[in-house]
């Protein structure tokens, strides 16, 4: 195999590609964990593809489904795995070319900076 061949990046994005993972993953670093808070923060979102969504999820490794009570499975919670916990700082640098380069750039300085202080508290992330 010839190292051109090899693309991280292109490997990466494929991985992600499903649209509302990042949304998801951000919502669980916000403390979300639950298939309603998901729909809440994301109401453009339909139930199908958020099942199929977190489905995925689960088979990458990214989060763990976990049963809260056992004989009524109506509680059904969403946890972050070591994978899915890896993440924070792709998030993070992805806010941060957004509020620097995108259309949040425009946004007045003392925004950003709030916006900036809030990842980084979600994302667990010290630079």
């Amino acid at each position: 195999m010839n190292l051109e061949d090899i693309c991280p990046v292109s490997d990466s994005l494929d991985f992600f590609s499903r649209k509302w993972v990042l949304c998801i993953l951000m919502d669980m670093f916000r403390g979300k964990k639950h298939f309603t808070e998901f729909q809440e923060s994301n109401p453009t979102l339909s139930n199908h593809v958020l099942s199929q969504t977190l489905k995925y999820m689960e088979d990458a490794e990214l989060i763990k489904k976990e049963t809260i009570d056992e004989k009524t499975r109506n509680k059904t919670s969403y946890v972050l795995l070591e994978k899915g916990l890896k993440t924070n700082k792709i998030l993070y640098e992805l806010s941060v070319y957004s509020l620097d380069e995108l259309e949040c750039s425009k946004l007045n300085d003392n925004v950003k900076k709030e916006i900036f202080d809030d990842y980084k508290n979600s994302l667990f992330f010290n630079d």
